[in-house]
């Protein structure tokens, strides 16, 4: 059961398609999948095999990318995938693109040869946040492409895995940057309804002073707010290991021998007495004893290795530029002309 919208915003045609082809590979059907790229100067329009007017268009082709001219794009492409069901149309505040699958349904009315709704509204109707449809509609209108993917619950995960490859823009940093510019986002939109001349994204209110409504025309300025952030400037690494080397040292070793030696007694000695008894029983030992070299070791420090981090503080002076409005009031029944800022006294600032 569908029960999930997820979109992914890319720079080009090319990079929208490739996430297509994508998905398709992993097996998600091409009736859940919708594409829609800004085809300004007609950039895309050899991609497309089909125009999505009253001549062709069928609400079963479109729910499924395919229709006529599919046929077309499957001899070309080699296979009857959702790019096969390409065709232009145009919206109104974003003007031509170039788009196929589900979402085109309800951007097409049937025999109306226009998109009679707009990208924001069919965002909306398949639960994409307002806030964040009137964004993507922006993307595409500044030269973006939108993928549009319906899926299960259980499906989400892998789905925003294949989506989020490479050419897949952080829509986030992307909102922000435009917003810095001026963009007024939803504000924008809605104010851009009412006159052609709003299709910029900035806040335009244009309408006739015999409608008896006020005629605002923002002033704003900007403010430069420095923050700190630590950053990585490098690191030091001190690394520890054993090794061995050979040593020699020489020592002086002691040994003992013992000799028995046998030798004949003559002369004086054979014929004089003998003190004693010869005839005992006697037993000598002698012990043969002799040094060997003994090794021990003993561990000392000889240096120390200190690593120690310092801090300390400085000052830098951060320069930029900050944007502000200043609004020319010419008044035709005075020729005077006064300039209104967001700071100072405007009526003290005249030419």
């Amino acid at each position: 059961m569908t029960n999930k919208t997820l979109t992914s915003f890319f720079d080009s045609y090319e990079d929208a398609s490739e996430a297509v082809r994508r998905l398709e590979a992993a097996g998600v059907p091409r009736s859940n999948i919708s594409l829609i790229a800004n085809n300004e100067g007609d950039r895309y329009s050899s991609h497309a095999s089909r125009t999505f007017d009253g001549t062709n268009h069928h609400d079963d082709d479109v729910s499924d990318g395919a229709g006529t001219g599919a046929a077309v794009g499957t001899l070309a492409g080699g296979g009857a995938g959702l790019l096969a069901g390409l065709g232009m149309l145009a919206i109104p505040g974003l003007g031509p693109v170039v788009a196929a699958g589900w979402l085109v349904s309800t951007l097409v009315g049937a025999g109306a040869g226009a998109a009679i709704g707009g990208l924001t509204g069919a965002l909306v109707d398949a639960g994409v946040d307002e806030n964040d449809a009137h964004a993507y509609a922006e993307g595409v209108r500044r030269g973006g492409a939108l993928v549009t993917v319906r899926a299960s619950d259980a499906e989400v995960d892998r789905i925003v895995d294949i989506l989020d490859d490479e050419g897949t823009v952080d829509f986030d940093e992307r909102e922000t940057t435009w917003r810095s510019e001026g963009w007024a986002g939803a504000n924008a939109a809605t104010a851009g309804t009412t006159s052609p001349s709003a299709t910029t994204g900035l806040t335009d209110r244009a309408s006739s002073p015999s409608r008896g409504t006020d005629e605002v025309i923002p002033v704003a300025e900007e403010e430069l707010h420095v923050g700190k952030r630590e950053v990585n400037r490098g690191r030091v690494r001190l690394h520890s290991r054993v090794i061995e080397q050979p040593v020699q040292e020489q020592v002086t070793l002691r040994e003992e021998r013992v000799d028995v030696e046998r030798r004949p007694v003559s002369g004086a000695t054979q014929a004089g007495a003998i003190a004693g008894d010869p005839f005992q029983e006697r037993t000598i030992e002698v012990e043969e004893r002799g040094e060997e070299a003994v090794v021990s070791k003993e561990a000392r420090v000889v240096e120390e290795v200190v690593v120690r981090k310092e801090a300390d503080q400085r000052t830098e002076t951060v320069s930029d530029t900050v944007r502000k409005t200043e609004v020319d009031v010419e008044d035709e029944r005075g020729n005077t002309v006064s300039r209104t800022g967001t700071m100072g006294n405007p009526s003290g600032r005249t030419r």
